[in-house]
């Protein structure tokens, strides 16, 4: 494996009791992701699900025109492919890793088997997929109807979430992608937090100085995505037995 797989630092796998983790330990593999690297396209085989520790993953959809817009983020607090592992095994969405750093994968296949086993292991599986879920309805609302300053506000605070630091490392050009917007207007943005104090911004790294002011320009949309998470995973404790 390369190193030491800290089945804590994912908050799926951690929930997990030491039987039920028993179960997937050893088909559980630790990989380091590269900033922009691709973790599935649509139309494919859905080979691996994907538990991140320290690094970010973004579901995005393409347009025709090429264009992309992330739809959701999914860092330690959850996994990709979770459903899919249940059900149809090709993936609807593109999913690249935004922010670089380690995760755990695992073969959709053992995990579809070893839920079978163990019906609080599916129950998990679900509870995370609902929560994703929920954060892509929001996600469409807040691209519709919130400025691209309170976007912006968000996804940094979000993202700060899934990285556990104040340095969160991107371009204004994946920033752009994210957001779908062009990198002038990222550009603009960025600069009206920088002069308010709240993030610094330098040469694709952007350290946030000011949390409660994210939140005080930020949309309803990060405190709903973080309410729903709790309803649907902070009241399902770790497995026991």
């Amino acid at each position: 494996m390369g190193r030491w797989v800290e089945f804590e630092a994912n908050d799926f796998l951690g929930r997990l009791s030491a039987e039920t983790l028993g179960l997937l330990t050893p088909y559980l593999i630790d990989v380091s992701l590269h900033r922009g690297a691709q973790v599935a396209e649509p139309g494919e085989e859905l080979v691996c699900v994907w538990f991140p520790t320290s690094s970010v993953l973004s579901v995005v959809t393409t347009m025709e025109s090429g264009h992309d817009v992330e739809a959701c983020t999914i860092g330690r607090e959850s996994g990709w492919g979770l459903l899919n592992a249940l059900g149809s095994s090709t993936s609807t969405d593109r999913v690249v890793a935004q922010i670089a750093g380690h995760a755990i994968k695992m073969s959709a296949a053992r995990l579809r088997a070893a839920a079978a086993l163990s019906v609080n292991l599916t129950d998990l599986i679900i509870r995370h997929a609902q929560a994703n879920t929920a954060q892509v309805q929001q996600t469409a609302a807040c691209n519709a109807l919130h400025s691209v300053d309170e976007r912006l506000c968000r996804w940094l605070l979000m993202t700060q979430d899934r990285v556990g630091g104040d340095q969160i490392q991107l371009t204004q050009e994946f920033l752009g992608l994210m957001l779908g917007v062009q990198r002038t207007t990222v550009s603009r943005v960025a600069s009206g937090l920088q002069d308010a104090g709240l993030v610094r911004y330098s040469r694709g790294q952007i350290q946030i100085l000011d949390r409660r002011g994210l939140e005080d320009h930020t949309c309803e949309c990060y405190e709903s995505v973080r309410q729903k998470y709790d309803e649907l995973l902070s009241v399902h404790p770790k497995q026991k037995g």
